[in-house]
């Protein structure tokens, strides 16, 4: 299998807070990896690492054999980071009205992104304004808006934390869909075992700063 991304000998600490120590993995082309790991064990860091949000102590971070510490724009380039936040967004505007600003930002035609709102049935909720939708609405928003970069490569935050088992259904199918359909190469946190089963081909959990491959 082809590695798209390679995370080597990579240091990662917040004052006294070590989270990781001289570790290494890698993530493969057109494949669902989950990552889990204790509280606090850097679940959601390690996604901001990859995204470039922010960068380690040590180590390197390749993403298509580009050293993305020396230069985070490369990871702006082919990474889409799908987080449970409410940052980045305008409050007093629809959904639709969020979607068409990022689509012209990213020069991306409003109809591309379509089919991902059908997928997840959120054709009803478009003229929604953001700030009063339930967080079942805003995790598929959340979803679709990340899509709206062109990249293959989609990092998701526990967007399935909190929400009804409808919802989930939804998202879970729309992994499936970026994967086969899309060719996507995803990253997802989870702490829920049947939902890491159901969707990834590989499962790393974070043990002791270190990246332990469970399958």
């Amino acid at each position: 299998m082809e590695k798209i991304i390679n995370v080597l000998s990579l240091t990662k600490s917040f004052g006294h807070l070590e989270l990781f120590i001289n570790t290494s993995i890698d993530i493969y082309y057109n494949s669902v990896t989950a990552i889990s790991g204790k509280n606090s064990s850097g679940k959601t860091t390690f996604l901001k690492l990859l995204s470039g949000l922010l960068l380690p102590d040590n180590g390197k971070i390749m993403i298509y054999e580009k050293d993305i510490t020396k230069n985070r724009t490369y990871a702006k380039q082919f990474v889409a980071l799908a987080l449970n936040t409410e940052y980045g967004f305008y409050p007093q505007l629809t959904l639709k009205e969020n979607l068409l600003f990022l689509c012209k930002i990213y020069k991306k035609p409003f109809d591309d992104i379509l089919i991902f709102v059908d997928i997840l049935n959120l054709q009803n909720f478009l003229n929604n304004t953001f700030s009063l939708c339930s967080s079942g609405i805003k995790t598929k928003f959340w979803l679709v808006s990340s899509l709206v970069k062109n990249t293959k490569i989609l990092l998701i935050d526990e967007l399935t934390k909190s929400v009804d088992f409808d919802t989930k259904q939804k998202v879970y199918e729309l992994i499936k869909e970026l994967k086969t359909k899309f060719k996507y190469t995803i990253v997802f946190v989870s702490h829920d075992s049947n939902e890491i089963n159901l969707l990834c081909d590989h499962w790393i959990k974070i043990e002791e700063h270190k990246f332990v491959q469970i399958r």
